[in-house]
């Protein structure tokens, strides 16, 4: 009896092993159609295409059959008219922007014969694009079937009813870059002086056959609390039919995988399902530091009792919540920084904003390299790529859409154009952990009841985000947090540094939501001409840099251009360690947005980045040197001034921002002086202390006597642990007691007199040092001009200052080329002298940097020949506060050895009606 059960036994295992097995081949011809099909119910649309332009807008209206011709000309897609030198061949130079070599604004058409698959018989036909500028209409034959008018999602076109699988369609596309609604046109998704106003189509471009049961919207909503996530779905059902089924979702990510499923039943043509998934205690989350991504993938199986539906849908997101706190936002319950660049899609290398994830991972590195952790993406919205490398790599993102000025003044179609921006702003991009901040627009003016519904709107369909109403504007009630220059109880601005760091913006920060310092820095660098040769292969040119050039030759002075870039430059790189550092001082603020790390090439052109409009440095200032203070942990010290008298001792108050990933545990902090050569002048050690994360901690105070160190620049360094250092430069000078001290061979004088000519005309020296209220010109200042001299033409349009440091006047005065925080005491009570009509060979040894579009010759300190005598003259108040003022001494008594010595001997002249020419009687 046992051998035959023992044989019945080996019959059934052998059966089940069979069954097993062609289940399993089943299951893979069943994949194996299901990935057949998927790669034929898809048409990429890139290649050649049917092409003309119709700048007369004739043909929108004429797609009779008549004239339903085929296009005359080809270009490829995806691409731009641009490419192909379509339009007006530009002769002009503009200097208020990069000149667009090839200009074009009007219909553009493009046309293709599209054989749809017969396969495709009861499918729901899509044709997506990726990204187009602005309005994109389907014709299919003669028939407009479909127009969008999206700037920041994809257009995505119905033509379902429109074409016949086995059939072969001609698909006409007009995109028409034209302004389709009276909006401000400086914002930077149209705009010709960032992005240029381009017309194409861009990114993927395909024609799509799905069932006519479809996700339509997957947003996942996450729970930090439980570790769960709530999933809504809508499904479209075109059937007109009951249907039933499953949703059945995959969760993945690194070393993490979950199954799970809900029943769906669709009777309407929109269903709305919500689940919530618990995720386990091994789900990880998303932040700066550790941003864990995962993918959730839904399929849709379902059925009308004849006929069976599938469909796929996919999202990434990451597992953090955003919430409004008192000064900070709060990111998975804890405050954080926000260490900003302001994002004004300046490509020139394309005329658009790439949408590669390679493009998009370089800026995004070059972010995380300088410290930074977040960008503001000014009056645009970027594509998927920028989402994506953010959420690989932690930053995080202000999203708005392309409104500007006077956009919320009233005008019904504009408004409802910017109500429907809005949704499917938060439909395409909502699941991006990086998406943190929303806000309507840039500066916004005209009817904030507008503006307060479109942020109530926003807050109520999507709460993953803070909402602003606008930056730098009228508040309004759903505001979740500020972008401004002022708040009502100050400036929160910071464009420019100071000489002493004992100062900062929390109480003006201190209000009922976060704020954020609104486009900081700002200090203008004067044009590196050598980047003109880098538009070669773009569908730009920097034109104006060649009207800027060409000037500053005709002045005489181009072979001082790369001086006069290198000087602006350091000292614009100066303005940015004083502006940042004032603002993680700040530990009420909410951070700070620069106004740019890269340049601005319109409204004026705005070099004030330390990165070209091509994210490629200048050379000014390195990654590691920038993180030293601007990164999530930095050192600060604050003190009161950077000149000191050798009999003076320097105060410092230490400080520690940490905006980390967590406290600083036992940190050993320490600090030390150093003179030119890197020599120790003096060492030692503060308390050693943990840290806390999430603020600004003081960590002790030193001091530190001068009295054995005499005119030179010594650094003072402050380091925590061995990882995280910054230093600042300060210097000491003896008090010079006697100063311009007239003599035999060299007449101290203020005015230009019958003793200056006497004493000219005997071949001796004369000082002339006239009171600035004296001298013709323009007011001296220590910082480089704001944004850029044309758009913004207040006084004095100067840019730094070159320093001829080598020169023997200098022998006794420590200073650089460019001029550093020494120099305040002596430029802001200087004058600055018109020289333009001196010798060329003439160049004043404290040179003043003219603004680019105006490239005068101007000095503060010069010296030549004039009647046969020497003259050094000095546009310089030598007595105001002159005991408060050790650079202002020091750079007296290096002059003073220097006009005494055999090497006063000037080399060029000029005539004494010149010299008269600067001076008020």
């Amino acid at each position: 009896m046992k051998a035959p059960k023992k044989l019945k036994n080996n019959i059934n295992c052998h059966h089940v092993g069979m069954c097993q097995y062609l289940k399993m081949i089943c299951l893979l011809v069943s994949l194996l159609q299901v990935t057949l099909l998927n790669a034929q119910s898809v048409i990429d649309l890139s290649g050649t295409w049917g092409f003309q332009t119709d700048v007369m807008d004739f043909r929108r209206g004429s797609l009779s059959p008549r004239y339903n011709h085929v296009l005359q000309e080809t270009i490829k897609l995806p691409g731009i008219t641009d490419d192909y030198q379509i339009g007006y061949k530009n002769p002009y130079k503009y200097i208020d922007r990069l000149t667009r070599k090839y200009e074009y604004m009007g219909p553009a058409w493009y046309q293709r014969d599209i054989e749809i698959p017969a396969a495709w018989k009861g499918k729901k036909i899509m044709m997506y694009f990726e990204r187009t500028h602005w309005l994109s209409s389907i014709y299919v034959d003669t028939k407009e079937v479909s127009s969008i008018d999206y700037v920041s999602v994809p257009h995505n076109h119905d033509l379902t009813h429109f074409v016949k699988p086995g059939k072969t369609h001609r698909i006409t596309i007009c995109i028409d870059n034209r302004f389709q609604y009276n909006t401000h046109k400086w914002n930077h998704a149209h705009t010709e002086f960032t992005q240029i106003n381009w017309n194409g189509i861009l990114g993927e471009m395909k024609l799509m056959a799905i069932d006519p049961v479809f996700v339509d919207d997957l947003q996942v909503y996450p729970n930090i609390t439980d570790n769960s996530v709530k999933v809504r779905l809508q499904v479209n059902n075109e059937t007109k039919r009951q249907v039933k089924g499953m949703a059945t979702f995959t969760i993945s990510g690194k070393n993490y995988n979950l199954k799970d499923e809900v029943v769906v039943a669709s009777t309407d043509s929109v269903t709305f399902i919500e689940t919530t998934i618990k995720l386990g205690k091994n789900i990880k989350l998303w932040d700066e530091f550790n941003p864990n991504l995962y993918q959730i993938n839904c399929q849709l199986h379902t059925s009308d009792g004849k006929n069976t539906y599938q469909h796929e849908k996919a999202a990434t997101f990451g597992m953090r919540e955003v919430k409004q706190g008192k000064n900070h936002i709060i990111l998975n319950n804890h405050p954080i920084h926000l260490r900003g660049n302001v994002e004004n899609a300046v490509f020139p290398k394309t005329g658009h904003a790439p949408l590669d994830d390679a493009s998009w991972e370089r800026i995004i590195l070059l972010m995380k390299d300088y410290g930074m952790n977040h960008l503001r993406f000014h009056s645009w919205c970027p594509p998927a790529a920028a989402f994506r490398m953010a959420d690989k790599h932690g930053i995080y993102f202000e999203i708005e859409m392309p409104m500007w000025g006077k956009d919320a003044e009233p005008n019904e179609a504009r408004y409802n154009f910017f109500r429907r921006e809005i949704k499917a702003i938060l439909k395409e991009y909502g699941n991006h952990p990086s998406f943190v901040l929303y806000c309507n627009g840039n500066e916004i003016t005209g009817n904030f009841d507008f503006i307060e519904e479109l942020t109530a709107e926003g807050r109520k369909i999507d709460p993953r985000h803070l909402y602003s109403g606008s930056t730098a504007r009228t508040r309004v009630k759903s505001d979740q947090y500020y972008v401004s220059q002022q708040t009502n109880k100050g400036p929160v601005k910071v464009y420019e540094g100071l000489p002493s760091t004992n100062w900062d913006k929390n109480l003006e920060s201190d209000v009922d939501v976060p704020v954020i310092s609104h486009e900081s820095g700002q200090r203008c660098i004067y044009p590196n001409f050598d980047e003109i040769k880098k538009y070669s292969h773009s569908p730009v040119e920097a034109r104006n840099f060649e009207v800027f050039r060409d000037l500053l030759q005709k002045n005489g002075m181009l072979d001082q251009a790369d001086d006069f870039f290198k000087a602006s430059g350091a000292l614009t790189v100066l303005e940015y360690k004083a502006v940042i550092e004032a603002l993680l001082r700040s530990g009420k603020s909410a951070g700070f947005q620069l106004l740019s790390m890269n340049d601005f090439p319109g409204q004026g052109y705005a070099p004030v980045g330390i990165f070209d409009p091509f994210w490629d440095s200048k050379g000014l200032v390195t990654a590691e040197k920038f993180r030293e203070f601007c990164a999530p942990t930095v050192a600060l010290l604050r003190y009161e001034k950077s000149s000191y008298f050798n009999s003076e001792t320097f105060k410092g108050k230490a400080e520690v921002y940490n905006f980390s990933h967590s406290a600083i545990e036992n940190a050993k902090i320490r600090w030390w002086l150093t003179d030119a050569s890197g020599k120790v002048l003096k060492k030692g050690n503060l308390k050693s202390q943990t840290i806390a994360n999430a603020s600004v901690s003081p960590v002790g105070e030193f001091e530190i006597p001068l009295k054995n160190i005499s005119n030179q620049k010594v650094t003072v360094h402050l380091a925590v642990n061995e990882n995280i250092k910054n230093s600042w430069d300060l210097w000491v000078y003896p008090i010079q007691q006697q100063l311009m001290q007239s003599n035999e061979q060299v007449l101290y004088s203020k005015v230009y007199d019958d003793r200056v000519k006497q004493q000219l005309a005997q071949g001796k020296t004369v000082v002339l040092y006239p009171s600035p209220e004296n001298v013709k010109g323009r007011k001296s200042m220590f910082h480089n001009h704001f944004w850029n001299p044309i758009m913004f033409a207040w006084a004095p349009m100067t840019i730094g200052n070159l320093i001829h440091h080598e020169q023997a006047m200098f022998k006794d005065f420590t200073t650089e080329s460019h001029t550093d925080w020494q120099w305040w005491d002596i430029l802001n009570y200087a004058k600055v002298i018109e020289m333009q009509n001196t010798p060329q060979k003439l160049r004043p040894f404290i040179q003043v940097i003219d603004s680019y579009d105006n490239n005068q010759k101007l000095g503060i300190g010069f010296e030549a020949k004039v009647n046969g005598g020497k003259l050094l003259v000095l546009a310089l108040d030598t007595q105001t506060d002159i005991d408060q003022r050790p650079a202002t001494q020091q750079l007296l008594h290096s002059i003073h050895n220097y006009v005494n010595s055999d090497k006063f001997s000037p080399q060029e002249s000029v005539d004494e009606s010149f010299i008269q020419s600067f001076l008020i009687k």
